[in-house]
């Protein structure tokens, strides 16, 4: 199944990235989603699953269905 609004893994860390980017750094950025920064870090950069916090602090949310699951975009 292809969903139309489904974004690729490497869209949703740049689309995290550019929310993260929106602070004066990448700590206050994890602290305003209530994590610390090496989590953040981790997240973005591939070695976690983005949190749903960190995905609706960027306007993104984790879509689950019982075949499928994708990131949805707006």
């Amino acid at each position: 199944m292809t969903r139309s609004n489904a974004i690729s893994d490497y869209d949703v860390c740049g689309i995290v990235r550019q929310w993260a980017d929106k602070f004066p750094s990448e700590a206050a950025a994890a602290r305003s989603v209530g994590i610390k920064r090496q989590t953040l870090n981790d997240q973005t950069h591939g070695k976690k699953r983005i949190s749903d916090a960190v995905l609706k602090a960027a306007g993104l949310k984790r879509v689950v269905t019982e075949h499928y699951e994708f990131i949805e975009g707006p």
